[in-house]
């Protein structure tokens, strides 16, 4: 079987990047299927990926120079045509352009890694649900955007961090992750924080940008907090549980509500309650044997995102027709 991921870049340090990524190693590495990565636009970096992509996945560069989106159609079919893939996997507002204008007759799966209420161009989704086959959701709230779509099925992300390396819990450090975007709200945190930070001026925050070791980052604190407008899923705070860190964070779309479980692996906030997000956080901060407590909750609690559940619910939805 062969199956084309078509994105418009990947050159972004970001989790969407890397979960893709992973995904198509995975499959790679572990079924016999071809996996071709199809990039859209010209990029200027010196590696097209921004994560390690296996050997085993053909890169086939449209290099169109972005914004000629009529070129990008027309380049577009002419290549999948050619190629002519099980299924083509398509991504943001430019994959729902190319699933409308495409005249390949083959199966267009869309991944929405993006609540729609915050993507751009929202009047191509209606239009994109008419002609694509699957729509994969991370998230059981991302579904209701799809609801006129023929078929929606909800796969979260997984947890790739394996480590054996030791949260300790009377570390006074809270850590955070994620790019420097407006919908990460890290404005927003810096001030809850300077609101705390006064009353305990032995507590550091740490907010890592484009980290190379998320272990050591996630394992150098013992509270993970996120104060997000919006997600995909919260890829971030997987990852933090999976290291031993109970998690803090606002009950945006799409995801967290679906990742903690509040008052056992941390504490699910009101969006507008800044005042009950500092209550929980400084009841962490003040009460180590809780920290403790919630942190192995949620190592336990994120078994479900284990890689290879997740991939074999991949695995069945791509060869099942």
């Amino acid at each position: 079987m062969k199956i084309v991921y078509c994105i418009e870049s990947i050159c972004t340090k970001g989790g969407m990047e890397r979960i893709i990524i992973d995904k198509m190693n995975w499959l790679s590495e572990n079924t016999s299927h071809e996996i071709i990565l199809m990039t859209i636009w010209k990029h200027h970096d010196s590696n097209i990926s921004a994560f390690p992509l296996n050997d085993k996945i053909k890169v086939v560069e449209l290099n169109i120079p972005k914004g000629l989106y009529l070129l990008a159609i027309w380049r577009f079919n002419r290549t999948i045509q050619k190629l002519n893939p099980s299924w083509c996997i398509m991504f943001h507002a430019l994959g729902a352009l190319l699933s409308i204008c495409t005249t390949w007759k083959g199966r267009l799966l869309y991944e929405s890694h993006t609540p729609l209420f915050s993507m751009n161009h929202q009047w191509l989704y209606p239009l994109m649900m008419k002609k694509i086959h699957t729509v994969v959701c991370l998230t059981k709230g991302d579904t209701t955007n799809f609801a006129k779509a023929k078929r929606v099925v909800v796969i979260p992300n997984f947890c790739n961090i394996r480590t054996d390396a030791k949260t300790y819990y009377n570390t006074k450090n809270v850590i955070s992750m994620g790019r420097e975007c407006k919908e990460k709200d890290f404005p927003r945190m810096k001030i809850l924080w300077k609101n705390i930070s006064e009353k305990y001026p032995d507590w550091q925050l740490q907010i890592h940008h484009n980290t190379t070791d998320v272990v050591k980052a996630y394992t150098s604190g013992s509270i993970f907090i996120m104060t997000s407008r919006f997600e995909g899923f919260g890829l971030v705070l997987i990852e933090a549980m999976q290291c031993g860190l109970p998690c803090i964070a606002f009950d945006c779309p799409y995801g967290p509500r679906e990742i903690i479980v509040d008052g056992e692996n941390g504490f699910l906030i009101p969006y507008d309650d800044d005042a009950l997000f500092i209550e929980k956080l400084t009841y962490l901060m003040e009460h180590p044997e809780e920290r403790e407590k919630m942190g192995r909750a949620a190592k336990e609690s994120v078994k479900r995102f284990d890689k290879q559940t997740i991939m074999n619910q991949w695995r069945s939805l791509l060869t099942e027709l």
